[in-house]
Parts: C-alpha cells; sequence; structure tokens
C-alpha cells in the first residue's frame, strides 16, 4: 500500500477532484465520512471550511491522502475494506477520527484499487491536527496496515511512499 500525502489550502477545488462531479464517468464512490454532508462537492467543502473557520490563521488546513494498493489487490481491497483501512489509518496517524472531519472516496480511473482520504486539519474542539512527521508517520502507518490486513508490501514490489506538500 502507498500512501500519497499531500497538505493543501483549498477544500473547495480538493472536494471537486475527489468527487469529480465535473467527470462522473471515472466513477467516484464515497465510502465513508465523518461531521461532512459528501452529497455534493459544494456541501463537502462547505462543512469542512465551517469547522476550519475555528483556526482562520491555519493556511493548509486541508490533509490529503492518496492510498493505493498493487493491482494484485484488487478482488481483496473491497469498498468495506477500504473503509475499515481508512478508519485504522486515521488513528494511526494520532487523528481521532470520531473528532475530526473527513471523507473516503475510492476512484475507478486507474487499473489499481485506491482511495482518497481527506482530513480537515482543525478537529471539532477547534485544535489544530499536526502535519509534523507526517510523512514518516505515514510510512510507518502503512506498513503497519499491510500486516494488519496481509496485503503485499509496497517495498517488494518496488513501490516508494511520497510527500507533497503543496
Amino acid at each position: 500500500m502507498i500512501g500519497k500525502v499531500k497538505v493543501n489550502q483549498s477544500f473547495g477545488a480538493m472536494c471537486q477532484y475527489v468527487l469529480q462531479e465535473k467527470t462522473p464517468d471515472k466513477g467516484a464512490e464515497v465510502l465513508a465520512a465523518h461531521g461532512v454532508r459528501t452529497d455534493s462537492a459544494a456541501h463537502l467543502a462547505a462543512d469542512f471550511d465551517m469547522v476550519r473557520a475555528m483556526r482562520p490563521g491555519l493556511g493548509k488546513a486541508v490533509l490529503h491522502v492518496a492510498l493505493a494498493f498493487p493491482v494484485e489487490e484488487k478482488e481483496k481491497v473491497t469498498n468495506e475494506v477500504m473503509g475499515r483501512i481508512a478508519h485504522d489509518y486515521l488513528k494511526g496517524m494520532k487523528i481521532d477520527p470520531e473528532n475530526t472531519q473527513w471523507a473516503v472516496v475510492r476512484h475507478q480511473d486507474k487499473t489499481h484499487p485506491h482511495m482518497h482520504l481527506v482530513v480537515n486539519r482543525v478537529d471539532l474542539d477547534g485544535q489544530t491536527v499536526s502535519d509534523q512527521f507526517v510523512r514518516s508517520r505515514s510510512v510507518d502507518v502503512c506498513k503497519g496496515i499491510e500486516q494488519q490486513y496481509g496485503l503485499i508490501v509496497a517495498d517488494q514490489v518496488g513501490r516508494k511512499q511520497a510527500l507533497e506538500i503543496g
């Protein structure tokens, strides 16, 4: 499993991308969410922005994680499994899934199974979710999830973790 982490500014752009409203043939499917409406990108972004307003000085409040699996895992990584993995990923990253807004969306636009996890870096108490050492934490969490779910280890298929803070 590969985890690609980005920290961004705009919930609007991110929500449009993950829900793929402009390209519905790509097969975006909301698997799970907490504290947000998922019926449209506009509602999703508005809900994220409402909580983000508790920390107006936080420039980059969007944590976006793309979690990708080898094509060989396609049958194993069902929507239900992806939802559980997303929840476990949040907990592993020390993000309280019950006190933080997030949404997980599966995309069908590639041959390999993958999902996008969008997380508000402002929790429901108005505290900032740390992005310090997010790359190393993500690598460790992904390795743990691979073991827990019996997934193909990313290092064994020549894949690398990536971090882009944009």
